[in-house]
């Protein structure tokens, strides 16, 4: 029965059924298009941003603790990829002396970065003249100073004598602002704009440099653990943003108030998360609606019109004769009558 159905349907409905079909086809791959490209574009965002973050969290360590105590701990997070030190030292400026002038700077910082420190980061520091290693000065800094690679540049130290020091490169530092943030204050509170004047030494001479100064003025010397997390994380930005961010509070509990987490990785997914948010806005208000009225055309053009419904009625009335063929049914013969009974 259900055979002779669609047989009948083939033969006498084919465009209508192929109506209904592509209708139904196309609201549903609109749907499922839509759906594959929201789930792409969410990836993409997560990779995008954690992609762009040159140190994902930078662990500051508070005075009651021991760095080797936070350093450990940081390595033994799940997620953990590497960690270094990072010393930070604040210097009251620089001076150097050249072409029959001397020229002096503001207050500054010098960090000092360990052994393989732009291989774990490679994205912290941009080397645009000289060597890559050694004593490296700020783009600003040497243009506030007028050095380039081979001239000396005094040191200031608060309270102690100054250090000369021989540069040896020029380099750019291209995510200034969270490198140089304050940990662990609120957006309000970080600074306008990262230092203009910045030197990068190794850690060996940055130890022997500023070691006495942090005994005589340890307001003025700290130390960060610049850690990489493992960047395989869930597409959604929101679940990727979540994951880091318990992460880091994790991290702050078991340090029991002994370092401050600067995510940065977790900052970078939140504003993905937002744009990820949007996606899906567009998802609801676009993508619903065309489904809908393709949903509606499906079902317009699949309704019959007069003439085919009268036709479906027919075809579906019950066999046997109608009743107004009743009138014109053949009489029987009629019998004889009293004049012409036999005989």
């Amino acid at each position: 029965m259900i055979g002779i159905w669609v047989r009948g349907l083939l033969r006498r409905r084919r465009a209508r059924l192929a109506a209904t079909v592509g209708g139904i086809g196309a609201a549903v791959a609109l749907l499922a298009g839509i759906g594959i490209f929201l789930t792409t574009a969410q990836g993409s965002m997560t990779v995008r941003a954690a992609g762009t973050v040159a140190v994902d969290w930078q662990v500051e360590v508070r005075s009651a603790t021991t760095p080797s105590a936070v350093l450990d701990l940081v390595r033994a997070t799940s997620g953990v990829t590497a960690a270094v030190p990072v010393g930070f030292a604040q210097t009251n400026g620089f001076t150097a002396t050249g072409g029959g002038s001397t020229q002096t700077t503001g207050p500054g910082m010098v960090l000092g970065l360990p052994e393989g420190y732009r291989t774990d980061f490679p994205g912290a520091v941009r080397t645009l003249a000289g060597a890559g290693g050694g004593v490296l000065v700020a783009q600003q800094t040497a243009a506030n100073l007028h050095v380039k690679p081979g001239d000396t540049v005094e040191v200031g130290r608060a309270g102690l004598p100054t250090v000369p020091v021989v540069v040896d490169g020029v380099v750019d530092l291209p995510q200034a602002d969270s490198l140089f943030q304050k940990v662990g204050a609120p957006p309000g509170a970080q600074p306008v704009a990262p230092p203009d004047n910045v030197l990068l030494l190794d850690q060996a001479r940055w130890h022997v440099l500023f070691d006495p100064l942090a005994a005589l003025r340890p307001d003025l010397v700290g130390t960060q653990i610049h850690a990489v997390l493992d960047h395989a994380l869930p597409a959604d930005p929101a679940s990727a943003y979540r994951e880091v961010t318990a992460a880091a509070h994790n991290l702050e509990a078991r340090s029991v108030g002994g370092a401050l987490v600067g995510d940065n990785l977790g900052a970078s997914l939140g504003a993905a998360r937002s744009d990820a948010a949007y996606a899906q806005v567009l998802f609801l208000f676009l993508g619903l609606p065309a489904a809908i009225l393709a949903g509606l055309f499906t079902a317009g053009s699949s309704t019959p019109g007069g003439g085919d419904a009268a036709r479906s009625r027919r075809c579906c009335a019950p066999a046997g004769p109608r009743a107004g063929n009743f009138c014109a049914w053949p009489p029987s013969r009629r019998s004889p009558s009293g004049s012409g009974a036999a005989r």
